[in-house]
Protein backbone atom coordinates (compact mmCIF):
# COMPACT_ATOMS: atom_id res chain seq x y z
CA UNK A 1 0.00 0.00 0.00
CA UNK A 2 1.59 3.73 -1.35
CA UNK A 3 2.80 5.41 2.09
CA UNK A 4 1.53 8.69 0.41
CA UNK A 5 -2.28 7.02 1.28
CA UNK A 6 -3.71 9.52 4.47
CA UNK A 7 -4.47 6.76 7.64
CA UNK A 8 -7.04 5.37 8.31
CA UNK A 9 -8.91 3.72 10.99
CA UNK A 10 -12.32 2.26 10.86
CA UNK A 11 -14.76 2.99 13.65
CA UNK A 12 -17.86 1.39 13.09
CA UNK A 13 -17.20 -2.62 12.41
CA UNK A 14 -19.83 -5.52 13.93
CA UNK A 15 -18.78 -9.03 13.72
CA UNK A 16 -20.45 -12.20 13.69
CA UNK A 17 -20.97 -12.20 17.29
CA UNK A 18 -23.83 -8.85 16.60
CA UNK A 19 -26.25 -11.86 15.66
CA UNK A 20 -27.54 -12.32 12.86
CA UNK A 21 -26.02 -9.29 11.29
CA UNK A 22 -22.53 -9.54 10.95
CA UNK A 23 -21.16 -11.87 8.22
CA UNK A 24 -17.25 -12.53 9.10
CA UNK A 25 -15.60 -13.21 12.08
CA UNK A 26 -13.36 -11.20 14.38
CA UNK A 27 -10.38 -13.17 13.18
CA UNK A 28 -10.93 -12.00 9.90
CA UNK A 29 -11.81 -8.37 10.12
CA UNK A 30 -8.45 -7.83 11.63
CA UNK A 31 -6.69 -10.08 9.10
CA UNK A 32 -8.17 -7.90 6.41
CA UNK A 33 -7.61 -4.63 8.09
CA UNK A 34 -4.02 -5.43 8.59
CA UNK A 35 -3.75 -6.32 5.23
CA UNK A 36 -5.25 -3.31 4.03
CA UNK A 37 -3.15 -1.14 5.69
CA UNK A 38 -5.41 0.54 8.41
CA UNK A 39 -3.90 2.09 11.07
CA UNK A 40 -6.49 0.51 13.23
CA UNK A 41 -9.79 -1.03 13.70
CA UNK A 42 -13.15 -1.01 16.10
CA UNK A 43 -15.14 -4.21 16.61
CA UNK A 44 -17.98 -2.07 18.13
CA UNK A 45 -20.64 -5.37 18.70
CA UNK A 46 -23.97 -4.41 19.09
CA UNK A 47 -24.47 -3.80 23.00
CA UNK A 48 -21.44 -6.66 23.78
CA UNK A 49 -18.05 -7.31 23.91
CA UNK A 50 -18.47 -11.24 23.07
CA UNK A 51 -15.90 -10.97 19.71
CA UNK A 52 -13.33 -8.61 21.90
CA UNK A 53 -10.96 -11.59 22.84
CA UNK A 54 -10.65 -13.12 19.85
CA UNK A 55 -10.25 -9.78 17.94
CA UNK A 56 -7.50 -9.10 20.51
CA UNK A 57 -5.50 -12.46 19.70
CA UNK A 58 -5.54 -11.49 16.12
CA UNK A 59 -4.80 -7.83 16.27
CA UNK A 60 -1.97 -8.81 18.23
CA UNK A 61 -0.93 -11.44 15.62
CA UNK A 62 -1.17 -9.13 12.66
CA UNK A 63 0.23 -5.92 14.84
CA UNK A 64 -2.89 -4.13 14.44
CA UNK A 65 -4.39 -1.69 16.87
CA UNK A 66 -7.25 -2.40 18.24
CA UNK A 67 -10.05 -0.49 19.54
CA UNK A 68 -13.20 -1.60 21.83
CA UNK A 69 -16.10 -0.54 21.83
CA UNK A 70 -19.75 -1.02 21.44
CA UNK A 71 -23.02 -0.02 19.37
CA UNK A 72 -26.00 1.06 20.91
CA UNK A 73 -29.70 1.45 19.41
CA UNK A 74 -31.09 4.23 22.37
CA UNK A 75 -34.74 3.63 23.32
CA UNK A 76 -36.08 6.67 21.01
CA UNK A 77 -34.11 5.45 17.94
CA UNK A 78 -30.80 7.28 18.10
CA UNK A 79 -27.79 5.30 16.99
CA UNK A 80 -24.49 5.50 19.43
CA UNK A 81 -20.65 4.10 18.96
CA UNK A 82 -19.05 4.21 22.14
CA UNK A 83 -14.98 3.64 22.03
CA UNK A 84 -13.21 2.96 24.73
CA UNK A 85 -10.21 5.15 25.78
CA UNK A 86 -8.47 3.29 28.28
CA UNK A 87 -9.03 0.50 30.79
CA UNK A 88 -11.28 2.60 33.22
CA UNK A 89 -13.81 3.80 30.24
CA UNK A 90 -13.48 -0.32 29.25
CA UNK A 91 -14.86 -1.13 32.69
CA UNK A 92 -17.73 1.75 32.31
CA UNK A 93 -18.69 0.73 29.06
CA UNK A 94 -18.68 -3.16 30.79
CA UNK A 95 -20.95 -2.24 33.38
CA UNK A 96 -23.19 0.08 30.82
CA UNK A 97 -23.69 -3.44 28.81
CA UNK A 98 -24.53 -5.12 31.74
CA UNK A 99 -27.34 -2.85 32.81
CA UNK A 100 -28.49 -2.59 29.02
CA UNK A 101 -28.57 -6.47 29.26
CA UNK A 102 -30.26 -7.36 32.72
CA UNK A 103 -33.62 -4.71 31.79
CA UNK A 104 -34.63 -6.98 29.21
CA UNK A 105 -35.32 -10.39 28.08
CA UNK A 106 -32.12 -12.34 26.68
CA UNK A 107 -31.51 -11.21 23.36
CA UNK A 108 -32.71 -7.83 23.71
CA UNK A 109 -31.12 -4.66 25.90
CA UNK A 110 -32.51 -1.20 27.24
CA UNK A 111 -30.78 1.94 26.83
CA UNK A 112 -32.38 5.95 27.45
CA UNK A 113 -30.24 8.94 27.06
CA UNK A 114 -29.65 9.24 31.14
CA UNK A 115 -28.10 6.09 30.91
CA UNK A 116 -25.70 6.74 28.72
CA UNK A 117 -25.26 10.38 29.59
CA UNK A 118 -24.50 8.74 33.57
CA UNK A 119 -22.44 5.33 32.26
CA UNK A 120 -20.26 6.32 29.33
CA UNK A 121 -17.44 7.72 31.72
CA UNK A 122 -14.83 9.36 29.19
CA UNK A 123 -15.44 7.00 26.03
CA UNK A 124 -15.32 8.59 22.95
CA UNK A 125 -18.77 8.60 21.09
CA UNK A 126 -19.88 8.41 17.16
CA UNK A 127 -23.49 9.62 16.30
CA UNK A 128 -24.53 7.31 13.59
CA UNK A 129 -27.30 8.85 12.02
CA UNK A 130 -30.07 7.40 9.83
CA UNK A 131 -30.54 8.59 6.09
CA UNK A 132 -32.50 11.35 7.47
CA UNK A 133 -30.18 12.65 10.41
CA UNK A 134 -31.85 13.53 13.42
CA UNK A 135 -31.05 17.14 14.32
CA UNK A 136 -32.15 16.58 18.18
CA UNK A 137 -30.03 13.80 18.68
CA UNK A 138 -27.09 15.61 17.55
CA UNK A 139 -27.56 18.49 19.92
CA UNK A 140 -28.08 15.95 22.60
CA UNK A 141 -24.33 14.26 21.59
CA UNK A 142 -23.14 17.78 21.23
CA UNK A 143 -24.31 18.87 24.41
CA UNK A 144 -23.62 15.92 26.65
CA UNK A 145 -20.08 15.05 25.34
CA UNK A 146 -18.55 17.89 23.85
CA UNK A 147 -15.12 17.70 23.01
CA UNK A 148 -15.06 14.19 22.32
CA UNK A 149 -17.64 13.14 19.67
CA UNK A 150 -18.58 13.08 15.99
CA UNK A 151 -21.08 12.57 13.83
CA UNK A 152 -19.89 9.23 11.26
CA UNK A 153 -20.31 9.87 7.89
CA UNK A 154 -21.01 6.74 6.39
CA UNK A 155 -21.01 7.11 1.92
CA UNK A 156 -21.85 3.56 0.60
CA UNK A 157 -22.34 4.09 -3.20
CA UNK A 158 -25.68 5.00 -2.93
CA UNK A 159 -27.68 6.79 -4.98
CA UNK A 160 -27.94 10.05 -2.95
CA UNK A 161 -24.44 9.94 -1.50
CA UNK A 162 -23.98 13.14 -2.19
CA UNK A 163 -27.03 15.10 -0.68
CA UNK A 164 -26.37 12.84 2.18
CA UNK A 165 -23.08 14.28 2.48
CA UNK A 166 -24.34 17.87 2.06
CA UNK A 167 -27.01 16.97 5.07
CA UNK A 168 -25.02 15.66 7.40
CA UNK A 169 -22.30 19.00 5.95
CA UNK A 170 -25.22 20.90 7.62
CA UNK A 171 -26.11 19.05 10.47
CA UNK A 172 -22.14 19.03 11.44
CA UNK A 173 -22.42 22.83 11.36
CA UNK A 174 -25.52 23.45 12.92
CA UNK A 175 -24.73 21.37 16.56
CA UNK A 176 -21.05 21.42 16.34
CA UNK A 177 -19.89 17.96 15.87
CA UNK A 178 -17.17 17.35 13.40
CA UNK A 179 -17.64 14.68 11.10
CA UNK A 180 -15.76 11.48 10.96
CA UNK A 181 -15.48 8.69 7.79
CA UNK A 182 -16.71 5.41 8.85
CA UNK A 183 -18.00 2.16 6.81
CA UNK A 184 -20.94 0.24 8.64
CA UNK A 185 -18.80 -2.38 7.92
CA UNK A 186 -20.49 -5.83 8.16
CA UNK A 187 -18.04 -8.33 6.27
CA UNK A 188 -14.35 -8.34 5.68
CA UNK A 189 -14.86 -8.59 1.96
CA UNK A 190 -17.85 -8.41 -0.10
CA UNK A 191 -18.17 -11.79 -1.08
CA UNK A 192 -19.52 -12.35 2.38
CA UNK A 193 -22.93 -10.43 0.83
CA UNK A 194 -24.67 -13.47 -0.05
CA UNK A 195 -24.16 -14.70 3.76
CA UNK A 196 -25.38 -11.29 5.05
CA UNK A 197 -28.23 -11.48 3.00
CA UNK A 198 -29.15 -14.95 3.95
CA UNK A 199 -28.41 -13.51 7.73
CA UNK A 200 -30.58 -10.30 7.37
CA UNK A 201 -33.66 -12.84 6.11
CA UNK A 202 -33.21 -15.48 9.04
CA UNK A 203 -33.08 -12.57 11.33
CA UNK A 204 -36.35 -11.11 9.98
CA UNK A 205 -38.24 -14.74 9.51
CA UNK A 206 -38.10 -14.61 5.78
CA UNK A 207 -36.63 -15.98 2.54
CA UNK A 208 -33.99 -14.03 0.81
CA UNK A 209 -36.47 -13.32 -1.97
CA UNK A 210 -38.94 -12.26 0.01
CA UNK A 211 -37.01 -10.09 2.67
CA UNK A 212 -36.42 -7.47 -0.94
CA UNK A 213 -35.69 -4.07 0.38
CA UNK A 214 -34.98 -5.01 3.47
CA UNK A 215 -31.75 -6.25 2.50
CA UNK A 216 -28.43 -4.04 1.75
CA UNK A 217 -28.87 -2.15 -1.87
CA UNK A 218 -25.03 -3.43 -2.25
CA UNK A 219 -22.02 -5.03 -1.23
CA UNK A 220 -20.17 -1.98 0.13
CA UNK A 221 -20.42 -2.72 4.30
CA UNK A 222 -16.75 -4.35 3.93
CA UNK A 223 -13.14 -3.36 4.64
CA UNK A 224 -12.64 -1.26 1.82
CA UNK A 225 -9.12 -0.24 0.41
CA UNK A 226 -7.32 3.06 1.07
CA UNK A 227 -8.03 4.92 -1.94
Amino acid sequence: MPASLPQYAELHCVSNFTFLRGASRPEELAARAAQLGYAALAIIDECSFAGVVRAHLAAKEHRLKLIIGTELRLADGAKLVLLATDREAYGDLSQLITLARRRSAKGSYHLDWNDVDRGAGDCLVLLIPDREPDPQAAQRVAGRFAGRAWIAAELLCGPDDRAQLERLRELSLACGLPLVAAGDVHMHVRSRRPLQDMLTATRLNTTVAAAKHALYPNAERHLRMRV
